[in-house]
């Protein structure tokens, strides 16, 4: 029976789509398939996951792609980039490389964005040894292997720059992934505004996930409400909403642990 494909869903919806390959698979091959999952999103929250990277493309050598982490921030306001990286990039970390992200400028891509999307920025960094010494000191993670030790600190750093820079500033950047060689990139639109804005048409990835999402909590109109939410080497996507989203938020927060983002996705990335 025919049926109408264009019906929007209830709230609650989404679309998720994965593609795995043993070669690496530009992003253009992604598009069909996103827009077909229009009818489960509503536009205001799009995002897309890649991994298994490519390190001409990156701009590294292959084995900073494979140890290094990818720090991606997205600057909503680029004048606080100077504060966030003196206060905190090039304070915790020694960065071996650093670039912003191209963006389209094409204005059928920009009239299609309900609002522009952030400027991003990619640090390959790795934490410097002494501030990472201080913090085994401090955490008490003397038993603990020093790489597990040197992740718990990038992802600590990364949250503090978000309630520093997001939630006491105004939402003025936030660290979109953190990853080894892994991007989670994010827009207020669908998932396949990402790629034609940031030119991933020929980037590629091993492995894509894309995510056309209505969210149900949070600030939707705002990428750090859409999905894929980061973990440290996890990108997660999630289709529906969490109907315990209230009492593990409170069960996080015993653990001195805060979302900031308010939708119901981080909380199962922070616990």
């Amino acid at each position: 029976p025919k049926v109408n494909r264009l019906q929007m869903e209830a709230e609650g919806g989404c679309g998720v789509v994965g593609l795995a390959a043993s070669i690496g698979l530009p992003g253009r091959h992604f598009f069909d398939s996103l827009m077909q999952m229009h009818n489960r999103g509503n536009g205001k929250g799009g995002g897309i996951a890649a991994v298994g990277l490519d390190p001409v493309q990156m701009k590294v050598p292959k084995e900073v792609l494979e140890d290094h982490y990818l720090v991606q921030v997205a600057y909503l306001d680029p004048s606080f980039r100077g504060e966030l990286e003196s206060g905190f990039i090039d304070l915790r970390y020694d960065v071996h490389t650093r670039y912003q992200v191209e963006e389209s400028e094409d204005p059928m891509v920009l009239s299609a964005l309900p609002v522009r999307p952030p400027q991003i920025w990619r640090y390959f960094c790795r934490a410097k040894p002494e501030a990472l010494a201080r913090f085994i000191d401090e955490k008490g993670l003397q038993g603990m292997d020093v790489r597990r030790a040197e992740d718990e600190y990038v992802n600590q750093t990364s949250f503090a720059i978000n309630h520093r820079f997001y939630v006491e500033k105004g939402m003025k950047a936030f660290v979109m992934s953190h990853g080894r060689d892994m991007v989670i990139m994010k827009v207020v639109g669908y998932a396949e505004d990402v790629i034609r804005f940031y030119r991933l048409e020929d980037f590629t990835a091993h492995v894509w996930i894309g995510h056309q999402r209505y969210p149900t909590k949070g600030k939707v109109w705002h990428p750090g409400g859409a999905h894929p939410f980061m973990g440290l080497d996890e990108g997660l996507v999630h289709n529906g909403d969490f109907a315990n989203y209230h009492s593990v938020s409170e069960y996080l927060a015993q653990k001195n642990v805060t979302p900031l983002f308010l939708t119901d996705t981080e909380v199962s990335v922070l616990l």
